[in-house]
């Protein structure tokens, strides 16, 4: 029994042994390959701590005198719009075929007409009343011609006779008269019974029918004359007094107002159409300046005939729409031209000497649209930096990726 009892004490000995050599040879035979791999590897290149550059684009600068343009905005309308309205009475008889909103009437046509019956029939009865006092005006005239002929020469006859016969003469002349003076409104009435356009009018509005019985002075028709066409733009007064050109007075009185204002031709664009066509119009006139909004409204007219001539094809002018007029003013001299994001809202400017940012403090003369034009504060030939930069290192080291473009 003892004997078992020794023997089976001695078996899990003997596992335990063999379990730890096993693991032992396991864990040398992986430390070897660990290192036999470690040995083949090949050690990695040593980094570099160098400076790592900014990749920026540069403009080369140059002086050049602009010519700046002052840019408003304004609505399209017809210089000319006249209200028709009836001069007489009547009913209407005739009305234009075409006399509808946005049809266009050749001057010397006939819009509408009203009855002219009531006129013809005055003029009729007048002219056949005319003859007839006329005839009764020889016979008194006659008569008053041989009565004071008697009494004057040959004393026969009275005074009162004769005085008498020149009251009849002169009592007919009157009605002759008053006669002549119907007979000449009958006939301008029995004109105005036709209303003719006035000029290549474009039709507006219209509240008419035939049938209608209209009165002097009831506007019907509302008529353009789209040969003028006029923008008014309100401008910056800061703008317009700094950069809009005027002429030096010659006298006291064309100092009053902006009589002096010079009519540059100006630029117009519709802001609906992008395809770039424009159109050419003349600044006229200042209308107004308004102490509220500080701006100033100029005139800026448009001839829509010549306008035609120059570009057959293309989209008119119309009344109506909103367009943006470009004014040339004044002319900046010896400035420099930048792209608007290379100067800060600070103004100051990035420059590249020797491939190293430097921070320069410039004074902007002007900003239009995209472009800012700087008086002072570089030099001719200096690399502005354009590229957008974000509270970059002063002095940092720059990588210009145009430089081909400047060399060229």
């Amino acid at each position: 029994m003892e004997l078992n009892n020794i023997e089976k004490s001695k078996k899990p000995a003997k596992v335990l042994f063999v379990s730890i050599v096993l693991s032992v040879i396991v864990l040398l035979i992986g430390i070897v390959g660990t290192t036999i791999l470690a040995m083949s590897k090949t050690p990695p290149a040593a980094a570099k701590n160098g400076e790592r550059p900014l990749k920026v684009e540069v403009l080369r600068v140059e002086q050049k005198d602009i010519s700046v343009f002052i840019t408003g905005y304004g609505q399209v309308n017809a210089l000319n719009v006249v209200s028709i309205a009836s001069e007489v009475s009547g009913k209407i008889v005739n009305i234009h075929p075409r006399l509808e909103i946005g049809e266009i009437i050749p001057k010397g046509e006939i819009l509408f007409k009203i009855d002219p019956k009531d006129y013809l029939t005055i003029i009729k009865s007048g002219r056949e009343r005319l003859k007839i006092l006329k005839r009764s005006h020889d016979l008194t005239k006659k008569e008053y011609d041989r009565v004071r002929i008697l009494f004057e020469k040959k004393n026969i006859g009275t005074l009162v006779g004769v005085e008498t016969a020149e009251k009849a003469m002169l009592s007919v002349a009157d009605q002759i008269n008053q006669i002549s003076q119907v007979l000449e409104t009958a006939e301008n009435n029995l004109e105005r019974c036709e209303t003719k356009s006035p000029f290549n009018a474009r039709i507006k509005s219209v509240s008419l029918e035939k049938g209608q019985y209209v009165k002097p002075g009831q506007n019907v028709v509302t008529l353009a004359d789209d040969s003028i066409l006029e923008i008014q733009v309100p401008l910056d007064s800061r703008d317009a007094r700094k950069w809009l050109r005027f002429k030096e007075h010659k006298t006291n009185k064309e100092a009053a107002w902006f009589s002096s204002l010079e009519q540059v031709p100006c630029q117009i664009s519709w802001t609906d159409n992008n395809n770039g066509q424009t159109w050419f119009g003349r600044l006229h006139r200042v209308i107004k300046f308004d102490e509220k909004t500080r701006t100033l409204t100029v005139a800026v007219r448009v001839d829509a005939e010549t306008a035609k001539k120059k570009n057959p094809l293309s989209l008119p002018l119309a009344e109506g729409m909103f367009c943006s007029v470009k004014i040339p003013g004044r002319t900046l001299y010896s400035v420099f031209q930048l792209p608007r994001q290379a100067v800060s809202f600070d103004n100051t400017v990035y420059v590249a000497v020797d491939n190293r940012l430097k921070t320069v403090p410039v004074k902007v003369a002007r900003v239009e649209g995209e472009n800012t034009y700087v008086a002072h504060g570089l030099n001719a030939g200096d690399m502005v930096v354009t590229t957008r930069l974000i509270d970059p290192m002063e002095n940092a080291l720059l990588q210009i990726t145009n430089k081909k473009e400047i060399k060229s």
